[in-house]
């Protein structure tokens, strides 16, 4: 398994926003559910439905609705349980980067609020993508198990070390997950237990809170010396670049998609991929296999058109509807966002902390619409 090109960080979190105190707990349902914004002005809209999805049923809608600039709350249709994780991404080809600033249950909804930002940090009116999964098991068997997954929402950004609060996390061993700092904006996620039956792994943070702040996974791998406990790195950045303690969200999964979803096709499956595009100087290339899902055992396979512009090509997987999550994987404040995705492949546009194009290894999730089988 990868492990961060500076073995000293490995972390991951998840975000959550906290019920106040003696807030009652609507009738919702566990599941998941995503959303392609493509309406960023719009007061209040039912986004495509082929790029939404809710696990309560194919015809259940997400809804959007925008709550001031760059400020949007997103509607999961009765997927109102306290706790989960939540995750965004900016869409489009220039430099607005988006985040998850809360979540909470709206009587058998699930509110998650969406942040969007400039360069400069200030709130801008973006695409983004959205997703949310209160899920407590990772869909999908391998020799009688389910595939190994966990998420947590990291809400004590100075804490040298704790445990985040087990409403807000998930280990699909059943162990409390752990966090440690190892410097300004820089941590290491603990999962335990789920090293034993990780092949190679996917992994995804999300900087949470009000701020302009970025996070992301540059690295994740077994603990040193054990195979049982996998570790994340993250490491999180101001809008300018500079390191910065914040609170996130992380998810990491494992031979499915990042919502724990059935990963295709047995009844009620979803397409999904997951994988690390490595080689970003490379004209043509395939990424990693340890690091690589496709459903049905589809191929992936890495274009750059130019600095930091890139396309991944995927097979056996349907790239007309679902959603997609990108994030830069290199040690400094590079960021990616997603350019589009259709027949032609997922296009991903990475920049420096300035806006400048750059060149950076990526990680990469696309969950598909709910197939029917």
């Amino acid at each position: 398994m990868r492990i961060s090109t500076r073995a000293a960080v490995v972390a991951a979190v998840l975000v959550g926003t906290v019920v106040p105190a003696g807030t009652a707990q609507a009738a919702g349902a566990r599941g998941a559910g995503y959303v392609w914004a493509d309406q960023p002005t719009a007061a209040s809209y039912t986004p495509s439905a082929g790029y939404q999805m809710n696990s309560t049923g194919p015809a259940v809608r997400n809804t959007i609705r925008r709550a001031g600039t760059g400020v949007y709350e997103v509607r999961f249709t009765a997927l109102g349980v306290t706790g989960g994780i939540a995750h965004a991404t900016a869409y489009g080809t220039g430099t607005n980067h988006c985040k998850v600033s809360g979540w909470h249950v709206s009587g058998s909804d699930q509110l998650v609020t969406v942040r969007c930002f400039t360069l400069a940090g200030a709130p801008a009116d973006t695409r983004f993508t959205a997703s949310y999964t209160n899920r407590t098991s990772w869909a999908g068997f391998d020799h009688g198990r389910t595939y190994p997954g966990a998420y947590v929402w990291a809400d004590n950004p100075t804490a040298a070390d704790y445990t985040p609060t087990r409403t807000y996390q998930h280990n699909s061993e059943g162990f409390a997950n752990r966090i440690t700092r190892l410097g300004r904006g820089t941590y290491k996620v603990h999962l335990p237990e789920i090293g034993w039956e990780v092949r190679g792994g996917h992994a995804v943070a999300t900087a949470y809170g009000s701020g302009s702040e970025r996070c992301k996974v540059p690295g994740f791998g077994w603990d040193e010396g054990s195979r049982s406990e996998i570790t994340v790195g993250v490491r999180c950045f101001t809008a300018a670049g500079e390191p910065v303690d914040t609170r996130f969200t992380l998810t990491f999964t494992d031979r499915t998609n990042i919502l724990g979803l059935e990963s295709c096709c047995n009844p009620n499956g979803h397409q999904s991929a997951h994988l690390l595009a490595h080689d970003e100087d490379a004209a043509s290339y395939t990424p990693a296999a340890s690091y690589l899902h496709v459903t049905q055992g589809g191929t992936a396979t890495g274009t750059r058109q130019g600095t930091g512009d890139y396309t991944m090509r995927l097979t056996n997987v349907n790239l007309g509807g679902g959603t997609v999550h990108v994030q830069s994987s290199s040690w400094d404040a590079e960021f990616c966002t997603v350019g589009h995705w259709g027949a032609g492949g997922i296009k991903v546009r990475c920049h420096d902390a300035a806006g400048v194009p750059v060149d950076t290894p990526y990680e990469l999730s696309f969950t598909g619409p709910w197939l029917l089988g």
